[in-house]
């Protein structure tokens, strides 16, 4: 049987090591390694595809380890969680301070998604220990996932071997899953005007800050409604104060979980683009990416009832619930795998006061084995 009681000490000693290595995106070598050393120990194979080259210059590929089970009748799973951290962490400096872990405020923690990471290579070496049987487990650790899902988009689906996936990739309550994401498109804009003199021929100028100007105040963003949401996040141009701008590049993304609603948001910004460039005299140019595509599991999904029982079994509350973002739960599905995202404790993510409760981390555990040993007593 499953230990009831989860090694604290060492789980929290991995996730600290985990912390310490700088891994911003294209530079995850570092966890990939300490996450390959724990898996080969245990006894999973361990490979690396070619997702590093793929993405342009990273310095390591998605690990991909695989353990053959001694239960054929249940169902292959895979667990997933990604590498990189939303930015570099040179310096971090970890404090736990009333069973909460954080830093001293100068850089992210990086619990998303270490948190999730070590969780599972605990949950798989607490597994190994107890000498339970289980089916086919495949553990993917992606990297690149920060900007825009790269390392999962980059893997070669042939090499999953599991017919569900769960990626612990979310924010408490642990016993929560994430089945419907949404769409994103991101589109960057080139608008062009005319350079002119501010102060000697202004007339002559057609300023491209203008025209994202006027673009922008016209546009609806930020929450449109329960479903889609809209944001302009970059804006560069302009060289001197006294130069009427002739250039303005911005990036912006529109997503949703009803694909018409993001046709209608995408449709409607570009349309404030073109609008205000041809009253002032101006130009746009567009290049559009379908960043991923949305999911929504259904509510009869075997991978749905795997999971509320096997939160049940280890004592905690199921909860369905969607989210605004993606994961790489929406390749793993688009790949046709019915994935959902777990609930592993990470909070105030992508900014300096993020933390992680050392509690939330063992319930993470625990319901990692929990569905382990779910799916190995699962009959289809």
């Amino acid at each position: 049987m499953l230990p009831d009681a989860v090694n604290q000490d060492r789980l929290v000693d991995l996730f600290l090591d985990l912390v310490r290595q700088n891994t911003p995106p294209r530079s995850e070598r570092a966890a990939a390694e300490l996450a390959q050393r724990c898996l080969e120990a245990i006894g999973f194979e361990c490979e690396y595809d070619d997702a590093g080259e793929k993405v342009g210059g990273g310095n390591t590929g998605n690990l991909i380890a695989f353990k053959k089970g001694n239960l054929p009748s249940a169902p292959p799973i895979f667990f997933s969680a990604h590498l990189d951290t939303v930015e570099a962490t040179p310096g971090i400096a970890p404090v736990i301070e009333d069973g909460i872990i954080k830093t001293d405020g100068k850089t992210i923690l990086g619990a998303d998604d270490k948190c999730g990471v070590a969780a599972l290579l605990e949950a798989l070496t607490e597994l190994n220990e107890s000498g339970e049987p289980h089916g086919d487990i495949q553990v993917l650790l992606s990297i690149c996932e920060e900007i825009g899902l790269l390392g999962a988009s980059a893997m070669d689906p042939a090499r999953i071997k599991a017919k569900y996936g769960f990626v612990f990739d979310s924010g408490p309550p642990v016993g929560a899953f994430v089945y419907h994401a949404p769409t994103q498109d991101t589109f960057e804009v080139w608008i062009r005007g005319k350079a002119a003199h501010a102060g000697a021929a202004p007339e002559e100028g057609v300023s491209a800050i203008r025209i994202a100007a006027n673009a922008i105040s016209r546009m609806k963003l930020g929450r449109i409604d329960p479903d889609t949401t809209a944001n302009v996040g970059i804006i560069h141009g302009g060289t001197a104060a006294n130069i009427i701008t002739p250039a303005v590049y911005l990036k912006c993304e529109a997503r949703s979980r009803v694909p018409a609603k993001l046709e209608v948001q995408r449709t409607h910004m570009i349309e404030q683009f073109d609008q205000a460039a041809a009253e002032l005299g101006g130009t746009c140019e567009y290049k559009i990416d379908r960043n991923y595509e949305g999911y929504e599991i259904p509510m009869d999904s075997p991978v749905l009832e795997l999971a509320e029982k096997a939160t049940e079994q280890a004592g905690l509350d199921y909860l369905l619930r969607v989210t605004g973002g993606g994961s790489d739960a929406n390749v793993f599905n688009r790949h046709g795998i019915p994935t959902v995202v777990v609930g592993c404790g990470m909070q105030n993510v992508h900014t300096h006061g993020e933390f992680v409760e050392i509690s939330d981390m063992v319930q993470a555990v625990r319901l990692a084995l929990s569905i382990v040993r779910t799916a190995a007593e699962w009959r289809e």
